[in-house]
């Protein structure tokens, strides 16, 4: 009789947990991207932080997901003010103001992209990740997350000194001493931290596919962190919704237009006056 009531009981514990579990609501998260991994030139270092702050929040429910930019127009640019004047030309840099939407049931994501004053709406299906589990937990806006990891293939913008005909212009015109930029694929490793306290499977961009809410994602050792700062059951529904507007094209042809706008601006004269979007 004893074991029959333990064994109740531990049925009884496990319908609340699963009854507790959140379905749907808002996670917002603050997302830090060393710009110092990415800038190899001294000059360039010294006049902006070290690292770039953003804000951005996810919405969900059990059926689909939007995560998004969230602009501050009151927050100064510092890499517009510190950037400076190089020869003429500024050097700003600007978070786009990228949503998300990730239909869980279809498998399906819509991307609305702004890239050079330019949108582009990426439909494609969601590319599943090879997660590895770990029993490792940690807290993180008051939730407890257990430790997952992939590896998945990145392209980072590396910006330095250097001539040569991939140079960008600066002095005149001067090919010798020109700060250049490339697009540099590589693959990354990928640790993120999820809880199961949200039933909802989703995540900050296109991370998704564990038992739970990603509520932290640290790309190539700390290079770009996106944590959770809070989590609220409260969201705008009517927000929820697929964007529709831009060109649209799937995930290859969009990574193929990046690669011939980088490859355009190069050839164009340089970085003046322009600003590079990063994820």
């Amino acid at each position: 009789m004893k074991k029959i009531m333990i064994a109740l009981a531990f049925i009884a514990l496990a319908t609340t947990t699963v009854m507790a579990q959140m379905k749907e609501g808002k996670i917002v998260y603050e997302r830090k991207i060393n710009m110092y991994r990415m800038i190899t030139d001294p000059e360039m270092r010294a006049r902006i932080p070290e690292f770039r702050t953003s804000q951005f929040e996810l919405l969900f429910n059990e059926q689909s997901s939007l995560f998004r930019s969230v602009p501050d127009e009151d927050a100064p640019d510092p890499f517009a003010n510190n950037g400076g004047d190089r020869g003429g030309q500024r050097f700003n840099f600007r978070m786009p103001e990228t949503t998300t939407y990730t239909d869980i049931n279809a498998q399906m994501q819509y991307e609305s992209r702004p890239m050079f004053e330019k949108t582009f709406l990426v439909v494609d299906s969601l590319k599943p990740l090879k997660w590895k589990i770990s029993e490792e937990t940690k807290t993180i806006a008051k939730h407890l997350c257990k430790k997952a990891t992939t590896s998945v293939a990145a392209q980072n913008i590396r910006i330095g000194g250097g001539g040569g005909p991939r140079g960008m212009g600066r002095n005149n015109g001067d090919s010798t001493n020109r700060p250049t930029a490339a697009i540099t694929p590589k693959e990354t490793e990928v640790v993120v931290w999820y809880t199961e306290d949200i039933s909802a499977s989703v995540g900050p961009d296109n991370y998704t596919g564990l038992p739970g809410a990603i509520l932290e994602v640290d790309m190539d050792n700390g290079a770009n962190v996106t944590m959770a700062t809070e989590v609220t059951t409260k969201y705008p529904k009517k927000e929820l919704v697929q964007p529709t507007k831009g060109d649209k094209m799937n995930r290859a042809q969009f990574q193929d237009a990046m690669k011939k706008l980088m490859e355009d601006m190069q050839r164009g004269g340089g970085m003046g006056g322009m600003r590079i979007r990063m994820n």
